[in-house]
């Protein structure tokens, strides 16, 4: 379990190092797996907003219902990461909500279409 929490830690570290550097080309998706088996995708996502910096949103996408989660909430700006919370958020106490805007569809969409894809007898 420690080595999987290091695992993901170190991947969402290298994806943000890599999001945050090509940014300001476009804005970027990060999925990282957390329980293959039962649906569940971390995502972050990061938007750059100029010199005031970026906003860095968390997300949990369940794909065996086609839920999504606020997950977590910061922005990064040359003077450091303002977060909304101090601790990685666990699957169990988030709040899964179908997704009705079309942001969050194209979020959940985005992720269980992978997934399929991913899981499909001729990728492997």
């Amino acid at each position: 379990m420690i080595y999987k929490f290091a695992f993901l830690t170190g991947l969402a570290l290298t994806s943000t190092v890599y999001a945050v550097e090509s940014a300001p080309v476009h804005d970027s998706l990060t999925i990282a797996a957390i329980n293959n088996q039962k649906g569940l995708f971390n995502v972050r996502e990061l938007h750059h907003m100029g010199v005031s910096g970026f906003q860095e949103i968390d997300y949990v996408v369940n794909c065996s219902n086609q839920t999504i989660a606020l997950a977590g909430f910061a922005l990064i700006t040359e003077k450091g990461r303002l977060t909304s919370n101090e601790s990685v958020s666990k699957s169990t106490s988030l709040s899964f909500y179908k997704p009705l805007i079309d942001h969050d569809q194209k979020i959940a969409n985005s992720v269980c279409i992978n997934q399929v894809t991913l899981n499909s007898p001729g990728s492997k």
